[in-house]
């Protein structure tokens, strides 16, 4: 506990020293005034809409909570250091003796270098102040009626006023006063191609120009790009998009404009003349594949073919693909009108298939109504090797370095297929033994192993191609892999099988079907158990004394150091032959629960899972911050693989190779939404329900598939498992359950370049739904009333974009605590002693 408040201390301190406030004038000569803010009223209303913002050639600092971080780090620095060293000497010559007799002329130089490389580090990573300059505020005056023009009010005007305030600083308001809107009064058309003209009145609803709409200019715009779209996807090879004009008449009537589209014949240019001609429907009548196309042999015979449904594949010596199962991935057919979708789909899962670098398509007339197509595929070498290294962390490996190596070989049965074998191994700080040996950093480690083999079509008995086309990018993946885990709970050796398939049904939507999901979970050293789960021993302890007081305990129960042997303990407590069930009840039934948690979560199982995983993401690139997110995830454990096995006397479960058989049901459902508001600020929230619900052969969910929160990725203001089930307070190490809530609202912000800020709120918690008798009511969901166990956490953090990864610092603080008293639940831990350090790799979401 010192050492987070420590911990937490310092980081204050660098958000206080971030956000420190300097003389934001430092740097703002006489006669120059620093730009504070910028105000748009349209038509006598303040602007609220974002994208008029866009128009501002001249914004003020940057702020982070109101306050210009940036500016101020620029003005840590200092104008005197930026000149060369001659000219500081001579400019100071007091401070130069006082350096030079101290110390020699070269440890001054020196010492004014080191101070000169700091002073730029200022200049470079801050923000120079943003000082008016008014021909930007005139040309942005001049944008603001350009825009407003485009929207359809020709007659927008705009003013601006500076005002100069006290101390150097200055305002700029813009006045826009559009007038009245121009609206669209008719629409007429001159499309010289007949088909051109069948084809635009076929489409013609769907038409972004309408009477009545008012005038804008993206609305040509689009116009234009979706009647491109149109024609170059129904045969139109040669249509491009400076074909389209649009002309608007707006003098015979007031505040309306006359609309006339005008689509030319097609232009060609040969032998130094130019002339017209009627645009025709194209079809591919010839496709060539050049399955190993390289710039440095791109003269050499291709001395192999072959052929298939009248693609003809090529290669210089072997072709070393299969011809039917690489028509899968391409999507121009032979004696089809040309399409740029069929063009960009074949691109795409070309590049998906992860066997070729390069991917080139190129059309050649062949005369006036077909094309030939080329697709020219640059492999990559059929073997790769690569060893990797990284930082890793999670909710459980604090903190790690892990290595990684892989060897992968492409198209290994000639149908694009790639196999992959590899190693890794790490070394890690795990919560699990964190406490048990502070003077170890690294004190857990995990290696292991795996095969994959990802095919590039849906391997299945039965015919999908109805339910899921090619054009889906299908793919069915095995795998195969082990890993032994070391000082993670009770040490752990898991087996891992998977059959799986992925497509993509849309743009925006995926889908992930498990057929298999196996997981034989095995542990190699339950005799920890009671060094791990201290609680518990502690409790036996407990019950061991209360015992004494009216019965003598055999010494056998005792080592030769006097403490407890868990075990024996428990047997001695619950054998039958001792009566303890009627004379000693409580304690009886004490033991009885620490021998069934034990059993529970020392248990090695078998985990057969049948998934299904439904992912919406309409981000459209990396640049989006305005998305939505949404995932949902079913799985069913157990329920065909229990019909193949065989019940047990003892326990009458069923087990496969005498292993217990996990059975239950479990849904994951979660939603993020995020809202891009300007200057690399976003707001973000997710929320998570998770329901597992054991059933037939298992009365509990496996551990390792059982519901924990808390930690860097969760609810940040609490350790992971340290919180829960319900409103419970105990001292178990683990604390899991079997239904989960989550939700988080986080406030993202730039602070001064690489470095980011934020401020978070997260609630959560988790319950048992089983009706376990394990678990007190207290942590049972009971319904609306249980909602009130939800734990609120709070705080803020700190992150470093490296752009490839972002780390991240945040600081968690307990506000609303569900297992506290009543009275005592709000902001009773709310201080830097109980507040939860968390390190973290990439955002929490």
């Amino acid at each position: 506990m010192k050492n987070n408040c420590i911990v937490s201390y310092i980081f204050l301190g660098v958000i206080i020293l971030l956000l420190s406030a300097c003389n934001a004038i430092k740097h703002v000569n006489e006669g120059e005034h620093l730009l504070k803010k910028n105000t748009i009223k349209v038509n006598d209303k303040k602007n609220i809409d974002d994208e008029v913002n866009t128009y501002l050639m001249q914004r003020p600092n940057s702020l982070v909570l109101g306050i210009p971080v940036s500016l101020n780090f620029y003005n840590l620095g200092s104008k005197n250091f930026l000149h060369p060293y001659e000219i500081w000497r001579d400019s100071f010559p007091k401070r130069h003796r006082s350096f030079s007799k101290a110390f020699s002329e070269k440890q001054s130089r020196g010492y004014r270098n080191f101070k000169n490389s700091i002073n730029e580090w200022f200049f470079r990573s801050g923000e120079a102040p943003v000082v008016l300059d008014t021909l930007k505020t005139v040309e942005t005056a001049k944008n603001l009626r350009d825009y407003f023009q485009s929207e359809g009010y020709f007659r927008a005007t705009v003013d601006y006023k500076e005002t100069f305030k006290s101390k150097k600083r200055v305002t700029v308001e813009y006045n826009v006063n559009t007038g009245k809107a121009y609206k669209i009064d008719s629409i007429s058309k001159n499309i010289r191609t007949p088909i051109l003209d069948s084809i635009y009145e076929k489409n013609s609803n769907a038409s972004l120009i309408k009477k009545g709409n008012q005038f804008r200019f993206k609305d040509f715009e689009n116009e234009a790009d979706r009647l491109t779209s149109i024609y170059r996807n129904t045969g139109i090879y040669h249509f491009n998009r400076n074909t389209i004009h649009f002309d608007a008449d707006s003098s015979l009537v007031p505040f309306k404009a006359n609309i006339h589209l005008n689509i030319n014949n097609r232009l060609i240019e040969e032998n130094d003349s130019i002339y017209s001609t009627p645009f025709r429907v194209q079809k591919i009548s010839k496709i060539d594949v050049y399955t190993d196309y390289s710039f440095s042999r791109k003269n050499d015979p291709y001395n192999a073919t072959d052929t298939y449904n009248k693609y003809t594949f090529h290669a210089h010596d072997e072709i070393k693909y299969n011809s039917k199962l690489l028509t899968n991935s391409i999507f121009i057919y032979p004696d089809s009108i040309y399409k740029d979708e069929d063009r960009d789909l074949t691109r795409k899962n070309l590049r998906g298939l992860k066997n070729f670098r390069l991917v080139d398509i190129k059309y050649t007339e062949l005369n006036q109504d077909s094309l030939a197509a080329q697709i020219f595929l640059t492999p990559y070498k059929k073997y790769s090797f690569a060893v990797n290294t990284e930082l890793s962390h999670s909710n459980i490996k604090q903190m790690g370095v892990s290595g990684k190596v892989s060897i992968m070989n492409r198209n290994i049965f000639r149908g694009a297929e790639i196999l992959n074998f590899s190693l890794q191994g790490s070394f890690f700080n795990s919560t699990d033994v964190a406490d048990q040996d502070k003077n170890i950093f690294f004190n857990a480690w995990e290696f292991g192993g795996d095969v994959s083999l990802e095919i590039p079509r849906i391997l299945f008995p039965i015919n999908t191609t109805k339910i899921i086309p090619k054009n889906m990018a299908p793919k069915t993946n095995f795998t195969l892999g082990t890993s032994f885990q070391k000082n993670i709970g009770l040490d752990k050796q898991l087996f891992t099988g998977i059959i799986g398939y992925n497509w993509q049904s849309s743009k925006k939507i995926r889908h992930r079907f498990e057929l298999i999901n196996a997981q034989f979970i095995k542990n190699l050293n339950p005799e920890s158990y009671f060094e791990i789960y201290t609680s518990e021993y502690n409790d036996l302890i407990d019950v061991s004394e209360s015992m004494s007081e009216t019965i003598t305990i055999p010494p056998e129960m005792y080592d030769d150091n006097g403490n407890l042997i868990p075990l024996d303990f428990i047997d001695y407590m619950l054998d039958p032959s001792n009566n303890f069930e009627s004379s000693h009840p409580n304690e009886y039934g004490d033991t009885q629960n620490i021998d069934s948690k034990y059993n529970i979560i020392t248990e090695n199982v078998l985990v057969p899972a049948i998934t299904y995983e439904f992912t919406y993401n309409n981000r459209e690139d990396y640049k989006d911050t305005d998305f939505s997110f949404f995932r949902v995830r079913l799985a069913s454990a157990g329920a065909l693989t229990t019909q193949f096995a065989k019940e047990t006397p003892e326990s009458s479960n069923k087990e496969l190779f005498g292993i217990p058989i996990a059975q239950y049901l479990k849904g994951d459902f979660e939603y993020k939404k995020f809202w891009g508001m300007g200057d690399e600020n976003t707001l973000a929230y997710r929320a998570f329900l998770g329901v597992a619900v054991p059933y037939g052969n298992s009365s509990t969910i496996p551990f390792n598939r059982s519901y924990f929160i808390g930690g860097a990725n969760d609810l940040r203001a609490w350790k992971i498992y340290d919180l829960g089930p319900g409103s419970t307070e105990n001292d178990l190490e683990y604390n899991v359950g079997t239904l989960k809530f989550l939700t988080s609202l986080e406030y993202r912000f730039n602070i001064l370049n690489s470095f980011k800020g934020a401020i978070f709120a997260d609630a959560g918690n988790i319950w048992d739904i089983t009706n376990s008798e394990l678990i007190e009511e207290e942590g049972k969901f009971t319904g609306i009333s249980s909602l009130t166990d939800i734990a609120l956490g709070t705080g803020f953090g700190v992150r470093y974009d490296f752009n490839f990864l972002v780390v991240r610092l945040d600081l968690g603080f307990k506000t609303y605590e569900p297992y506290l008293a009543k009275g005592k639940k709000w902001f009773t831990n709310y201080n830097f002693n109980h507040s939860v350090f968390n390190f973290g790799i990439n955002y929490p979401f």
